[in-house]
Order: C-alpha cells, then structure tokens, then sequence
C-alpha cells in the first residue's frame, strides 16, 4: 500500500505540547492522492500514537490516536464543539449552553466538568455524546473532496481526555456508508436554503429529543439553515432527520432557485468558473459590498481550491473585511441593541442568520458574549452584525 510523502514535521508547529516525546518524522499529504481509509488503517495496523491533523478550506481536525486506536478528536467547526453538539441532540438547552460558558470563563474548568458537577448533565450521558461527537467528526472528513492531512507520531494532549477507545474498522465502515447518504440526502436537500413543508402527522414515538426540537422547528417557512441555526446543528444532522421524515411521507421539500454557483444573485456573466468569481468578488470588495465578496471568493476557492490566486485573494479578502468591520465599531466588545421592535422586522429580508442573531441581542451582552453560543465562525458571525447596524436594525454601543 502507498504511503503519504513523508515529510519532516517539528513539534513547534503544535500549540499542544506532546505528553509523550515526538518522534519527529510525520506523513504528510492529501486526500486527494491518498484515501481516508488506507490512512486510517495504516494508523491503526502499525498501533500508533500521536496526532492526525486535517486542514480543508473552511476548517481544520485533529485525530488523537493512542496504540491504534481513536481516543479523541477537535475541530473549529463551531457546531462540533461540545456545547452546540449538545445543544443540538436536546441534551441541553441554549440557556443552559450561555450559564456553562459563564461558569467556565470564571472559573477555567473545561466544560463538560461544569455540566456534570451542577447536574445539568450526567456522567454517562456526557461520555455518551463524546464518544458520538468524535464518531461525527470524523465521518464528515469521508466527505471531503481536498484536504491537507499530516501525522505526528507521539503528540498527544497534554490536557486529560475522556477514556475512550474507537475501533478504526467500524469507524471507516460508518464513514464510507455516510457518503453514499449524503449523495442521497442532497438529490432531495441539495443545500440550506430548502424548505421542509410537513404533509403528515410527526410520529415522536422513536424519536430523541434532538430529533423532536428539530421537527417541531418545521413550520412550512424555515429554511434547513434556519432550522440548523436554531438547534445549534450541522446541516447534516438536520438535514438527514428531514429525509427519513420525507421517506415515511411526512414531508415534501421545497427546493430553492439556484441562481448561480454562490447561491444568490451574480455579477458573473458567462461561464461561472473559479476566475470569473474571482473577478466579482474582488469587484464587490472594492464597492465595500463585503458580504457578496466574501460569497464570491469563497465559492471561487471551492471550484479550483488549489489556485494560489484566488487562495491569496481570498485570505487578502478576508483581512479587508475584518477591517472594514472594526471600523465600524463592530468589535467583540461591542453591545448590540434593537433599533425596531422585533415584531417589526417581520416584513424585513431577513437572512436565517440576521434573524438568529436579532433574537439573541437583549440590550446587556456585549458580541462576544453572543458569538459563544452562536453556531457561525467568527468572521461570518461578525459580518451579521456589521450589515444589521448598517441597515439600521441595531445600534452599538461601548460596553460599561
């Protein structure tokens, strides 16, 4: 079986210190050239330790393995936290999520420790979601198209993990029956903006309380991503409680006109290619229309991931926005106020994640506050608020 090139990787280029000392040489590669599957078993059958990092587009995963097994796992997709997981599978409510952060920023103990020892959430019930948490992130990288991955033997977290043991064979079982369910899924979703529409009476009979808060979010005018925003899920998770909904007929979906490949209106004329988005998004940026910039440039990235320009342009973007937005005195320490009543905004064009982050301001929580227990990465989740000032729906004001 072939192998990743082999690379020379040091142990400074990891925030975590190893508690077992590295062995400096690594694999190193992509997803592209190399199956996840072979890389997995590779790991599994010479029984190593260390560390699997993957970096896609859009986020990044670390694999920990101990003698061939998964022990544990991180991600910065923000759903796949431990508190918006939970959230998510109705273990615990929002108010809860926000109370936990609190306690956790005062006093330093990790999470799930806060979430046990005041009875919001057992020990078993806790081990329980972790061990699935890890199962889900990593059954989301077999969907991947790209993807840099790297192994350093021996580096581990120096933090204690949960006892936790996964079997590689299952996990690669799962991981490969996912794809063919996400290929299914999307003929019927094909992406956020569809609507569910309910046709028939919901049976809860076998359902949990994750997959209950998610049909009762169905009103026949949420969007999945309005849905997802609301339960603090992956478009997966909800997306494949929807479909087994449609195949027992209790729903139809509603598919959105696709305009073009950015999901909205373009500038773009001809061809939609990576160069042609580009070309628009650098347009917008100049307008200072940052949002359709940053939807452009990302949608450029996705259609030729591997061009060095639009990448650079991309990251130049993103800097400019970031910009753009503390100038407007748009900062994380920032309080957020209603400009209009919220039963006024009801007429209003209002995105699902306008309409998320609306609900949360209530006049004291300054944005980071609210950007803790929101599901959106930060830029994005800061943009919202930048277009509703901009478009007068809130005002800002320093924090006392």
């Amino acid at each position: 079986m072939a192998l990743a090139t082999v690379s020379q990787v040091s142990h400074l280029q990891y925030s975590q210190r190893s508690i077992i000392p590295p062995v400096i040489m690594g694999i190193a590669g992509n997803l592209r050239t190399m199956q996840l599957e072979e890389l997995l078993q590779w790991l599994s059958l010479s029984q190593k330790t260390g560390t699997l990092e993957f970096a896609g587009p859009k986020l990044s995963k670390k694999i920990f393995f101990k003698d061939g097994l998964i022990v544990a796992s991180s991600s910065t997709r923000p759903e796949e936290y431990l508190g918006h997981f939970l959230v998510s599978h109705g273990m615990i409510n929002e108010q809860t999520l926000s109370k936990a952060i609190e306690l956790q920023e005062a006093s330093g103990m990790l999470l799930g420790k806060i979430l046990t020892t005041r009875g919001w959430l057992t020990e078993e019930s806790l081990h329980s979601m972790l061990r699935l948490k890890t199962e889900e992130a990593i059954y989301d990288v077999f969907s991947w198209e790209e993807g840099e991955f790297q192994f350093v033997d021996g580096l581990l977290p120096e933090s204690q993990m949960v006892p936790m043991a996964l079997e590689v064979t299952g996990i690669i079982m799962e991981g490969v029956q996912r794809v063919d369910e996400v290929r299914r899924i999307r003929k019927l979703i094909p992406n956020g903006n569809a609507i569910p529409v309910q046709i028939a009476a919901w049976s809860f009979e076998d359902l949990d309380a994750g997959q209950r808060q998610i049909l009762e979010l169905v009103d026949d005018e949420r969007t999945v991503e309005d849905i997802r925003l609301q339960t603090h899920s992956s478009e997966f998770h909800v997306c494949r409680i929807l479909y087994r909904q449609w195949q027992e007929g209790r729903i139809k979906v509603v598919k959105p006109r696709v305009k073009d490949g950015t999901g909205s209106q373009s500038v773009v004329n001809g061809p939609v290619t990576g160069h042609t988005l580009l070309e628009a998004g650098q347009r917008f940026l100049e307008q200072a229309e940052l949002e359709p910039a940053l939807r452009h440039l990302r949608a450029a990235r996705s259609l030729e991931p591997d061009d060095p320009d639009i990448q650079d342009a991309l990251t130049l973007a993103e800097k400019v926005v970031r910009n753009e937005i503390e100038k407007a005195g748009v900062t994380l320490v920032s309080v957020p106020t209603l400009s209009v009543a919220l039963d006024q905004l009801t007429n209003s064009k209002l995105s699902p994640q306008d309409g998320f982050m609306l609900t949360r301001i209530n006049g004291s929580y300054d944005i980071q506050s609210i950007l803790k227990i929101t599901p959106m990465p930060q830029l994005d989740a800061l943009l919202v608020f930048w277009k509703l000032a901009r478009e007068g729906f809130i005002k800002l004001k320093a924090k006392k």
